[in-house]
């Protein structure tokens, strides 16, 4: 992977339970970089309420401010995101059907995406809710970002294989 002089930004995205949370932290801690986590979940768990639509624009301009505090904290070549406005894309389309609150939402060029394939076992927890839709979710995800014309990595295998792939690429 070309490194630049500027901020290089590492986005785990992709269906849920299949290793975003586990690879962004592993990464990150192997570079010593800034990890940014995921806004939804400690959001989510705080509203003590099924979530609505218009729960999402908080969501992703939580998950935005939170990406620039972060780099602004500790600078860093790397800011490794465990999740970023894709995730709140595919949610609003699949959920709701439309795509009004990220509707202007851009990647940088300097972002890099690392789609991670729903291929082992489906973990519950009280925040899931698609277990049976995740490889459809995952053909989202590879459409958007498709469209996007995204730097974009499809990650498959064990966690560990897929922390040995993302580091071989970064070179590091």
């Amino acid at each position: 992977m070309e490194k630049t002089n500027s901020l290089i930004k590492l986005v785990f995205t992709g269906p849920e339970s299949s290793g975003k949370t586990t690879l962004a932290k592993s990464l990150a801690a192997a570079l010593q970089a800034p990890l940014v986590p995921e806004f939804s979940r400690p959001f989510l768990t705080y509203l003590g309420r099924n979530y609505q639509y218009n729960d999402l624009k908080t969501i992703y301009t939580g998950q935005q401010a939170w990406e620039n505090w972060y780099q602004r904290q500790r600078p860093h070549p790397y800011l490794v995101c465990d999740t970023d406005w894709t995730v709140i894309r595919i949610w609003e389309l699949y959920s709701f059907g439309t795509t009004k609150i990220t509707a202007q939402a851009k990647s940088s060029p300097n972002t890099h995406y690392f789609l991670c394939a729903p291929d082992f076992p489906w973990e519950p927890d009280a925040l899931r809710e698609h277990p049976a839709e995740r490889n459809q979710l995952f053909e989202l995800y590879k459409q958007l970002l498709g469209d996007l014309n995204a730097k974009t990595i499809i990650l498959n295998g064990t966690p560990t294989e897929r922390l040995k792939k993302v580091v071989e690429l970064l070179s590091v």
